[in-house]
């Protein structure tokens, strides 16, 4: 399944979807604080996954 995270927030609904096997298209966050933090938590998540 395919998905856009909408006011995505840190993320978590994204990581739960993902562990799940959905994919994600995309996200949209209007307030720059949490979309920081959104960005710097998919680099952590995704250098995890390459170990």
């Amino acid at each position: 399944m395919k998905f856009m995270d909408f006011c995505a927030g840190i993320g978590g609904g994204r990581l739960g979807l993902e562990v799940l096997g959905w994919k994600c298209l995309g996200y949209a966050e209007i307030d720059k604080s949490p979309e920081t933090t959104y960005k710097l938590f998919l680099a952590i998540m995704k250098k995890t996954m390459e170990i």
